[in-house]
C-alpha cells in the first residue's frame, strides 16, 4: 500500500513516560492508594522529572517530533481507566505549556510532545478481561512505535529511544531504531536522565561526522563498598567480555582500565556509543555472574512487571 504522506519521512524521539518523562519511583505513598505501586493513575501526582521541559524544547528545536510510548498496565490491573491515563497525560501537557514571558513559542505554536501512545494491556497480572492479554503494543513488542512512524510519516533508522527499562530500547530497536540510538536513563545508567540523554543527541547532531573521537566510560558495583574485581576469575571474564564487544562491534579499545571495585573503558568513538559499549558490556557480564553466583554483578533495572 503506497504511504498517504507526501512529504519524506521525519526523525523522532520516542520517550518513555514513567520516570522518564515524569517522576514516578519516588512520588509519595499517596500516589499509589488505591493501586498498584507505580501505577500513575492520578493526575494531581503528573509532575515532571527536573529538566525534562528544558530537554524537550531543546530536541523540538532541533527538527524531532516528540512522541510518548507508554505501557500502562495499571488499566489491566483495574487501577483506573484510559480517561485516568489521559487526565495524567493533560496535566503533564499543562506543565510543559508553562513558560517565561520570553518563551510564549511554547503557549501557542504546536504541542511539544507531538502524540501520546499509551497501552493498557498486561497478560500477567491484568484482571480486565478484555486487558488481560498480550498485544502487539506492549513493550518490548514494537507495536506502538511502528503505529506512530506510519501515522505521523517518522523514520525509524534517523529516530532515537530514550526510556528508564530495556524493554523501551528492545522496542525501538524491533521497529527499525538503530541500537546505537537508544538510551536507557536511569540512576544506575551511565545517562542518569532525559537532560543528559538530550545533551548526548545534540552533540552527536552537531558533530555527526567529528574524525576519530575518544570517550570514557565506567563501570562501578552495585555495592559501592565491594571489591568484586578482586576476584582474578571475576577480574579477566569482565576484560575478556570487553575485548571480545570490542571485537565484535568493531570499536576501537584504547585502553581497559580495571581495579578492585570498578572498570572503565577508553573507546575510539563518540560518548553516546561508548555508553551504549558499557551497557552492553554490563548485559554480557551480569548474565555470566547470576549463573555462577545467582546475583547481579553491576546494578540493573530490568523490571518485566510494570
Amino acid at each position: 500500500m503506497p504511504s498517504p504522506h507526501t512529504n519524506p519521512p521525519r526523525p523522532a524521539i520516542f520517550l518513555d513516560r514513567d520516570d522518564t518523562i515524569n517522576r514516578n519511583a519516588d512520588l509519595p505513598d499517596a500516589a499509589w492508594e488505591g493501586v498498584r505501586w507505580g501505577d500513575l493513575l492520578k493526575p494531581e501526582y503528573a509532575l515532571l522529572v527536573p529538566g525534562a521541559r528544558e530537554a524537550l524544547i531543546a530536541l523540538k528545536d532541533a527538527g524531532y517530533a516528540l512522541v510518548v510510548i507508554t505501557n500502562q498496565g495499571g488499566v489491566a490491573r483495574a487501577g483506573g481507566t484510559m480517561r485516568d491515563v489521559d487526565a495524567c497525560n493533560d496535566r503533564m501537557r499543562m506543565h510543559l505549556r508553562q513558560a517565561e514571558h520570553d518563551d510564549e513559542r511554547v503557549l501557542f505554536d504546536d504541542p511539544l510532545i507531538e502524540c501520546w501512545y499509551a497501552c493498557p494491556f498486561h497478560p500477567e497480572t491484568g484482571v480486565v478481561t478484555h486487558l488481560n492479554v498480550e498485544h502487539e503494543w506492549r513493550k518490548p513488542h514494537c507495536g506502538m512505535i511502528t503505529s506512530a512512524c506510519e501515522e505521523l510519516n517518522i523514520d525509524p533508522a534517523r529516530s532515537w529511544m530514550v526510556g528508564d527499562k530495556q524493554r523501551d530500547l528492545d522496542a525501538a530497536i524491533a521497529a527499525g531504531v538503530p541500537e546505537s540510538q537508544t538510551i536507557r536513563v536511569a540512576h544506575d545508567s551511565p545517562v542518569a536522565d532525559l537532560a543528559h540523554a538530550a545533551r548526548l543527541i545534540l552533540e552527536l547532531e552537531d558533530d555527526p561526522d567529528a574524525s576519530t573521537p575518544i570517550s570514557s566510560a565506567t563501570l562501578s558495583p552495585i555495592d559501592p563498598y565491594a571489591h568484586p574485581l578482586s576476584d582474578d576469575k571475576v577480574r579477566r571474564t569482565v576484560e575478556s567480555a570487553a575485548n571480545a564487544l570490542a571485537e565484535r562491534t568493531g570499536i576501537k579499545l584504547i585502553e581497559l582500565d580495571t581495579t578492585d571495585t570498578q572498570v572503565t573503558v577508553t573507546l575510539g568513538t563518540h560518548k553516546l556509543a561508548a555508553l551504549a559499549f558499557v551497557a552492553e558490556l554490563r548485559r554480557s557480564t551480569n548474565r555470566w555472574h547470576r549463573t555462577h553466583t545467582g546475583k547481579d554483578l553491576w546494578p540493573s533495572a530490568n523490571d518485566p512487571l510494570i
